[in-house]
């Protein structure tokens, strides 16, 4: 086995046999991988060093690359939304728009035309950005259990409301859905790393996987746990095993859930979280003098606002300013006055772009799961289950970290591929 992989020694992450500019490179992604779970202005600047650090390493050469059509589906959400600020009422706000979203072309764009061999630090990369969710989540908890120990709590106290979703993020200022989809995606790289990757059968792997999967729970987000669900009962033994170990798997996973949902159900702030909440939010009941509205009966507004420019939307930047004006008039006077936007991301694309920008969105999910079930490519398979799920509850390309996650790892997956794979014509 390559010394590289020698799963003993760290240094594999930062000690790579490269000139000194791909060097460079490799250090400023694996930074941003670092960065990704922290604010967002780490993040944000590191991507600016990237596309400068390129630009001055750039080759000619390199121009045919852009040849390849997944660069340009991996950005095509841009360019359509980018499109739809001719016609939208509220050009500014849809060039700032326009502007935050700009990751979601560049990346594909100078991930392609980039130097360095990334396919051979693919692993690492990947490793780093497991090993950072997995050291935040132990950060958190630690966090969490020194405020019980201060103000001498009981230990069962970190299963209180108090400790879960949001306020478990609290230290590090993330969305616990979107640092959840992180979490979730750390665990299929373990697992994928135990079972297929270079560093096969390290007990490590797991021993990460169990803490995220812990994490997880902590982190109480509905859509990521059923994303979760899915890919351990079925995406895992259809793509890591054969036979009768897919089997095993399968059985085993299901037991797992069953496990998992009977602990749900005992734990108080767990059981209202992942049930009593989800059937308020799916009930399209609402008591007037209620100042709490269901995401249902947001979406049904929502969805009157469609019907009424069903094929191109409202155009790019509309949604805050269309969406609070139908709140207004019907009373949803909390999802007004903090301005709510759609928390769907498939109906987000139907109110700024219409059916347009939803099928171009649609698309990238047909042809990415589509590819990946061609390469047997699990952790891509995976991401964009995640992905699909999570669009159904937030609008993941409305914010920044949202847009971040999706827009490397959707152009990583996608490009960073053996040669003889890029379709880059003839």
């Amino acid at each position: 086995m390559n010394a590289t992989h020698d799963p003993g020694k760290m240094k594999r992450f930062f000690v790579i046999n490269d000139d000194i500019a791909n060097k460079i490179s490799y250090y400023i992604i694996a930074a941003f991988l670092i960065a990704l779970p922290f604010d967002r202005f780490f993040s944000e600047w590191l991507l600016i060093v990237f596309c400068l650090h390129t630009l001055i390493h750039f080759k000619v050469e390199n121009l045919k690359r852009l040849r390849n059509k997944n660069i340009w589906i991996a950005g095509s959400v841009f360019i359509i939304s980018f499109l739809a600020i001719t016609y939208s009422c509220y050009k500014s706000e849809g060039l700032k728009d326009s502007f935050r979203q700009l990751a979601v072309l560049v990346f594909p764009i100078f991930l392609s035309v980039s130097n360095p061999d990334l396919l051979k630090y693919k692993w690492k990369l990947l490793e780093i950005f497991g090993l950072t969710c997995t050291v935040t989540v132990l950060y958190l908890y630690l966090e969490a259990f020194k405020i019980i120990h201060y103000f001498h709590l009981p230990l069962a106290t970190i299963l209180k409301k108090a400790f879960i979703n949001q306020n478990f993020t609290e230290p590090v200022g993330l969305h616990a859905t979107y640092f959840s989809m992180y979490v979730l995606l750390s665990i299929c790289i373990f697992l994928f790393l135990f079972y297929s990757g270079p560093v096969r059968k390290s007990q490590k792997y797991i021993l990460y996987s169990l803490i995220l999967f812990i994490g997880l729970l902590q982190l109480s987000s509905r859509a990521a746990i059923i994303a979760a669900l899915i890919i351990m009962i079925f995406i895992v033994p259809f793509f890591l095993l054969q036979g009768k170990k897919s089997i095993i798997f399968f059985v085993a996973a299901l037991s797992a859930s069953a496990i998992v949902f009977f602990i749900i159900t005992q734990v108080n702030a767990l059981k209202k979280r992942y049930i009593y909440d989800l059937e308020n939010d799916l009930t399209e009941y609402r008591d007037p003098g209620d100042l709490t509205e269901s995401r249902m009966a947001r979406w049904n507004l929502e969805w009157q606002l469609i019907q009424k420019s069903p094929l191109v939307g409202y155009g790019t930047g509309s949604e805050e300013f269309v969406l609070k004006e139908k709140y207004f008039e019907n009373k949803f006077y909390r999802s007004y006055l903090l301005g709510l936007n759609a928390h769907n991301q498939f109906l987000s694309f139907l109110i700024n772009t219409g059916l347009v920008g939803l099928l171009v969105y649609l698309y990238i999910f047909y042809y990415g799961l589509r590819l990946a079930i061609k390469r047997k490519d699990f952790l891509l398979f995976s991401f964009l289950t995640v992905l699909i799920i999570v669009s159904f509850s937030e609008n993941i390309l409305g914010v920044s970290k949202g847009i971040l996650y999706y827009s490397f790892f959707l152009s990583f997956f996608l490009l960073i591929i053996p040669i003889e794979e890029l379709d880059i014509g003839n």
